[in-house]
């Protein structure tokens, strides 16, 4: 185990040849959940982020994400974030943990009053990262077919077993074709039962050093949402 950003996180579980082959090869399950995670909805509140993030979202479709910078009172970045659209009323927001605070507290200063509202789900929310080429069949099984998987910078919401969750392609892992990369979101009361249920139908659990690895492969090691970004 690892401490980073108040977290405790699994930084490996067995050599870290095996968990990145079993990424590369077959299907690897990591914990995601220490990832920021905001919810903001209401009305005007594509107006609002498009002023927020500096960026046009009108254009977005519903069940889309995008890439974006948070930047603080100076004009300097403060987080890079991935926003999900759920409508033009409802939006998700994905961001490093260690600036789980600091976005919390500069969405909330930027938030006109009465319309909107933001909702800090980071303790609420259990996220897993499912990759590699068996990824797919490991989702069908897991899911039991109950929703189709979304293509890149997509995403969906469904229910299953009474639980809202969400299941995406957000472009976190720097995802090769042959090595798909999906995100799962659950509540986070029911977050250790999905991820055994992941390892008993076959993924392998891994650890940070194989993410950290499989970017670094990717030439992109800095380019998601990892701790201590």
């Amino acid at each position: 185990m690892k401490e980073v950003d108040g977290w405790t996180i699994p930084h490996s579980f067995r050599s870290l040849l095996e968990e990145h082959k079993t990424a590369r090869s077959a299907c690897a399950v990591f914990d995601i959940s220490y990832l920021a995670k905001f919810h903001m909805r209401g009305n005007g509140t594509t107006g609002w982020l498009e002023q927020t993030l500096r960026r046009p979202l009108a254009d977005v479709r519903d069940g889309s994400c995008v890439l974006a910078e948070l930047v603080d009172a100076t004009g300097n970045s403060l987080a890079s974030v991935t926003l999900l659209r759920e409508s033009a009323g409802s939006f998700f927001l994905i961001a490093p943990a260690s600036r789980e605070f600091a976005i919390h507290d500069r969405l909330q200063a930027l938030k006109p009053s009465g319309t909107i509202e933001i909702y800090n789900e980071t303790n609420d929310r259990c996220g897993m990262a499912v990759i590699g080429p068996q990824s797919e069949d490991m989702l069908q099984r897991v899911l039991h077919g109950e929703t189709e998987l979304p293509e890149m910078m997509r995403f969906t919401r469904f229910y299953l077993q009474g639980q809202q969750l969400m299941l995406g392609r957000l472009g976190l892992h720097c995802e090769r074709e042959e090595e798909k990369a999906y995100e799962f979101f659950c509540p986070a009361v029911s977050g250790i039962k999905w991820y055994e249920e992941f390892i008993a139908a076959g993924a392998q659990p891994c650890g940070l050093a194989t993410r950290e690895c499989l970017r670094l492969e990717r030439n992109c090691a800095r380019s998601d949402h990892s701790p201590g970004q």
